[in-house]
């Protein structure tokens, strides 16, 4: 009698992106404690990395992924304080011509 085949296990996109930002907090050697924190494999994850665009294991040189994340950071900072700016302008005009029909 043949044996039936496990169900594969399907994760949510918040799974994903705790098991990936953990990942990415654990820096060098985090797929191997999430593989055995998360009971994810090693190639579920990678599959995931690649999908997401970034990078699997061995395939970026040691260093550097401290200071790429502090970039990236950065990045996203700045990008949300410009649209934090624009906004801010949009109000302060509409401001000014609602004070202006007083």
């Amino acid at each position: 009698m043949a044996q039936a085949k496990k169900k594969a296990k399907r994760y949510t996109t918040a799974q994903k992106k705790e098991i990936l930002d953990f990942i990415t907090k654990e820096g060098r050697g985090g797929q191997t404690k999430a593989v055995s924190k998360f009971k994810v494999t090693a190639a579920t994850i990678a599959s995931w990395r690649r999908k997401e665009g970034g990078t699997t294991a061995g395939s970026k040189g040691a260093g550097g992924s401290k200071e790429l994340r502090a970039i990236e950071e950065l990045a996203n900072l700045l990008k949300e304080i410009s649209s934090t700016e624009a906004h801010l302008a949009k109000l302060k005009k509409a401001y000014k011509k609602a004070k202006a029909k007083l």
